[in-house]
């Protein structure tokens, strides 16, 4: 019996200790569950702000085609700035680093040279690509200023990351239901839109150099080098204004020669030869002067306004009136008078004929082209004379046609009869109802009236 009492003690102690046990880890797990209990409210307030904001990430952070074709942008950039790139390469992320979290960083690095403010144009089209896209780092090695001297502008040789992000994240099957979204979510409203709007992207507008130096080369120079008195700005900003100019002639340069006809390529060379007259009258202004002291613009207006211009000079001359206007050429200009003749349109075919005027004294010996030069000077004095003629004023107060006497016409309130000779040469040859022949220059011309 005393061994039987004993087993059951011993039994009962250890039950006792198997139910305190218990107690503790379920006191254990009301504590952890107040904890999540607690904590619910907050992730529940995190996940629908992130929900909500989903939209906004799929706007700033470029999808996985737009960065496979990220270095195809950098390029386009590289060339709307004006920096020339050396290498861009993608810049490949630890796997543990991309194992932790939702979104995958893209980086790159870019080997590019330029001058500060194009490094900052280049820089100021990737702040505004319309994804996020990120630069943690970059090194410039500035250029020298003989370098400088030599080229007219600085090369600084730069290297930069850029870093983006995209969503790896797909699975939407896991996605936890909130109780009450709709309520919660319009109470947190606020919340939204304040992470909405830190968010966005804030830039400004980059307005480029604006006269200021290049803060890696220094390239102030004694006041007594510039006896023009113009600022370093003001020099560039001379050189800066023949370079647009050479620009605009070499576009127009390669419009003249894709001119679809004689007439459109004689009209836009003209235009051509009025801005190369500029830019000639802008260098003599600049030597006259001495307007340009400052060596890198010196050197810059040599390599990228006299160089060229003389080159262009050469291009322009090879392809000239050498032995003046050829046979094509001089017959679209006479069907092109005879169209403007046809319709009454004088004046266009007195202009048309001017644009060749002046080659045509270089067609003497070719018989073929003779004969065409004197059918154009034909046909330009025809014009002339008609446009002439035609701005003749000519009152008709009626005419009078009797068998056997002379007919008479009244002009300009007096009588006239053939033969009789009105102001301006005028000479009347025949009347007929409402139609008059007259001589004017050589030429029989009729009015109706």
């Amino acid at each position: 019996m005393v061994a039987g009492a004993a087993w059951a003690i011993h039994q009962q102690y250890e039950a006792n200790e198997q139910a305190e046990l218990g107690v503790a880890q379920l006191k254990s797990e009301i504590i952890a569950g107040r904890r999540l209990v607690e904590s619910t409210p907050e992730k529940e307030r995190q996940v629908i702000v992130l929900r909500e904001l989903g939209p906004v990430f799929a706007q700033i952070l470029p999808d996985s085609s737009e960065v496979n074709e990220l270095i195809k942008t950098f390029y386009r950039y590289s060339g709307e700035a004006g920096v020339e790139p050396t290498s861009f390469k993608s810049k490949p992320e630890p796997n543990s680093a991309q194992s932790k979290s939702d979104f995958s960083k893209v980086a790159y690095t870019l080997s590019l040279s330029g001058d500060t403010f194009q490094f900052l144009d280049f820089l100021h089209r990737i702040e505004t690509h319309r994804r996020f896209m990120a630069v943690p780092r970059f090194t410039l090695q500035a250029a020298s200023r003989r370098e400088m001297e030599e080229l007219g502008y600085a090369r600084h040789r730069i290297q930069m990351d850029v870093e983006t992000y995209v969503c790896s994240s797909n699975d939407m099957s896991q996605r936890t239901k909130v109780d009450a979204y709709d309520r919660k979510r319009d109470l947190l409203t606020a919340e939204i839109n304040r992470r909405r709007q830190a968010l966005t992207l804030s830039t400004f507008h980059y307005r480029g150099a604006r006269g200021r130096r290049d803060p890696w080369i220094d390239p102030r120079v004694p006041a007594e080098d510039n006896p023009s008195g113009l600022s370093v700005p003001e020099q560039n900003a001379k050189v800066e204004a023949l370079v647009t100019l050479l620009d605009r002639a070499d576009g127009q340069w390669e419009e003249v020669q894709d001119a679809p006809d004689v007439l459109t390529r004689m009209l836009l060379r003209r235009d051509l030869m009025a801005s190369l007259g500029m830019i000639g009258d802008g260098l003599v202004e600049i030597d006259t002067l001495g307007l340009v002291t400052f060596i890198p613009a010196v050197k810059r207006l040599d390599l990228e306004v006299r160089e060229p211009l003389v080159a262009l000079h050469l291009d322009i001359d090879a392809t000239s009136y050498v032995e003046g206007p050829t046979i094509e050429e001089l017959e679209q200009v006479s069907a092109s008078m005879h169209k403007h003749l046809s319709k009454g349109n004088y004046a266009l075919a007195i202009a048309t004929f001017a644009e060749v005027s002046e080659g045509l004294p270089l067609v003497s010996g070719d018989a073929p082209r003779e004969l065409l030069a004197a059918r154009l000077e034909l046909l330009a004095e025809e014009a002339e004379v008609l446009r002439d003629f035609e701005a003749i004023e000519m009152g008709f107060g009626g005419s009078a046609l009797i068998e056997g006497r002379p007919s008479v016409v009244i002009l300009n309130g007096r009588s006239w009869t053939p033969g009789d000779v009105m102001p301006k040469g005028i000479e009347v040859l025949e009347i007929r109802p409402r139609e008059v022949d007259f001589a004017f220059r050589g030429f029989v011309l009729t009015r109706h009236f």
